[in-house]
């Protein structure tokens, strides 16, 4: 192949198929209140950092990595490949594309961005369409317009025992008249058309939410038996497992991807968070 996929660690792909396609990750770092600083991925793992997260006072902070990172990571790739495509974090989420964009101005060679509008298993799958679209043998461009297109007509949802760590993060858009957990309240959300978060609805109970996101993908999603779906979850496995099911029962999915939220989706998602993307 003569071209290299990148993307960064918010991807929330399972290693062994980021080994399988030879997809490169740089990785964001993550801050706690103890001031100690992990880089994703390398120095911290996903149950690593929701123990750390369950037992900080204070909100972990995350955080993108520099240019220079992302230059020597394409310096590196076109030293092998003729192109490089990078797939990053939604710009509206983190200033990573912003860091990759910075660091293509820098890097003379064939490189090309793509901000994929969502995050976690969202992007992952884009980067998994990516190897299959240079297995089919086009062009580095036809690769991009691919995707961007696949990108459109995917949707990211979540749920969540809380919304508390996404509005501590500053990272809710529109949330008139929500009230919170304490009437067991549940928030569906949704990634919006420019990749900010928005909630979609409000549902009471857990139970409750994870049986409508089941539906909401039946409703918003088209031709699912030719698409993955990614699952990515923070300290549930079980109901992971159970939404996959659910899934594959009812809409029969090309195959659905189950992974574990990292420390850069899952400082906002917090204990509990479920992130389907289709």
């Amino acid at each position: 192949m003569d071209i290299k996929i990148i993307t960064d660690s918010s991807c929330d792909l399972p290693q062994d198929l980021v080994d399988r396609y030879d997809i490169g990750v740089v990785s964001l770092h993550v801050t706690f209140d103890n001031n100690e600083t992990f880089t994703e991925r390398v120095t911290i793992n996903p149950e690593q950092f929701w123990e750390r997260m369950a037992g900080s006072k204070e909100l972990p902070k995350t955080s993108r990595p520099s240019p220079e990172a992302f230059a020597g990571a394409f310096r590196e790739a076109l030293a092998n490949y003729a192109s490089v495509i990078y797939l990053g974090l939604s710009s509206s989420l983190s200033g990573t594309f912003e860091s990759a964009q910075l660091a293509a101005k820098s890097v003379p060679g064939d490189i090309h961005l793509i901000d994929s509008l969502t995050g976690s298993l969202g992007l992952g799958i884009l980067t998994v369409k990516a190897h299959e679209f240079i297995q089919s043998g086009v062009s580095a461009r036809a690769v991009v317009n691919k995707i961007i297109d696949y990108r459109n007509g995917m949707n990211t949802l979540f749920t969540m025992d809380s919304l508390e760590n996404l509005i501590k993060g500053g990272r809710v858009g529109r949330l008139p008249g929500f009230i919170g957990t304490m009437l067991n309240i549940r928030p569906i959300g949704k990634a919006g058309d420019v990749g900010q978060i928005d909630v979609l609805e409000k549902v009471r109970g857990r139970a409750r939410s994870l049986q409508r996101i089941v539906q909401l993908v039946g409703e918003m999603g088209s031709n699912l038996h030719e698409k993955m779906v990614g699952i990515s979850h923070v300290n549930c496995l079980q109901e992971a497992l159970n939404l996959k099911v659910n899934i594959e029962e009812n809409y029969h999915p090309k195959n659905v991807i189950i992974g574990k939220v990292g420390s850069t989706m899952g400082t906002y998602a917090g204990n509990g968070g479920l992130i389907v993307s289709f």
